[in-house]
């Protein structure tokens, strides 16, 4: 199929109610200053004439989380798509069946994009000529232990290992790159997108960025949900890496 976007938003969503009117409204602010639109006037009036397109993967949400997306997908031409197969990497890779981009990016449900995210994501895949790259990450709420574990994990990703590659909350990758080396790996909860980026930096290390002049902030609610989260959710990590029973586990209870 050829491409009739730049760029796809590919956001998989189940029960997010909470966080994916404020997620929604980040994305589609970077939109238009994408399209070169002032920081007063940054909402476009409507996504047909954009180079970028937003899909909202519903995976079988059971609360709101289809009537705060309605709205969007009316005012904004934000699209809705229904995706039975539980999981977020099944409902990344149901995404990718429905987008006319070039370029996708993914994003989380719980994950704000700074302003000019898809204008860099832009420029470093058409300009720059990396053909997929992560972001550095930082957590909500802002807490002492929120800033050291996000300081770690943007600190890991820089070391030149395959599987550092990782953390799928805000990445992008061109369709030629996901069509070559995805799709997600839809059997694990932990590392669905090593087959992409590390897959791609084993083959062309050169190719793969990860930018750390953008910020994206993302909810901690998977470590803050749970006693002595920060310390489970790392161990679970270490585990993941050393076996593959490891990436695997996660009850789909956190939510805010």
């Amino acid at each position: 199929m050829k491409p009739r976007k730049e760029i796809s938003v590919i956001i998989p969503a189940r029960n997010e109610a909470a966080c994916i009117g404020r997620t929604l409204s980040a994305v589609l602010d970077s939109a238009a200053f994408l399209q070169g639109a002032e920081p007063e006037r940054r909402r476009p009036a409507h996504l047909e004439d954009s180079p970028v397109e937003v899909l909202v993967v519903d995976n079988r949400s059971a609360d709101a989380t289809g009537t705060v997306v309605g709205g969007f997908t009316r005012t904004y031409g934000v699209k809705w798509i229904p995706c039975e197969r539980l999981g977020a990497p099944c409902a990344r890779n149901f995404g990718t069946l429905h987008a006319t981009g070039s370029l996708y990016v993914f994003l989380d449900a719980d994950t704000r994009i700074p302003l000019r995210g898809l204008r860099r994501v832009s420029e470093l895949a058409n300009r720059l000529h990396y053909h997929a790259g992560i972001f550095a990450l930082r957590g909500e709420p802002d807490t002492w232990a929120s800033r050291c574990w996000w300081n770690f994990w943007n600190a890991v990703r820089r070391l030149p290992l395959a599987r550092a590659k990782a953390l799928p909350a805000f990445m992008f990758c061109t369709r030629r790159v996901f069509d070559r080396f995805g799709p997600f790996d839809e059997t694990v909860q932990i590392g669905e997108e090593w087959p992409i980026l590390a897959g791609l930096y084993r083959h062309r290390p050169d190719q793969l960025v990860y930018d750390r002049t953008l910020t994206a902030i993302t909810s901690d609610r998977r470590m803050t949900l749970q006693r002595h989260g920060y310390a489970k959710v790392f161990l679970k990590y270490v585990w993941s890496i050393l076996h593959r029973s490891g990436r695997n586990g996660y009850p789909d209870t956190f939510r805010e």
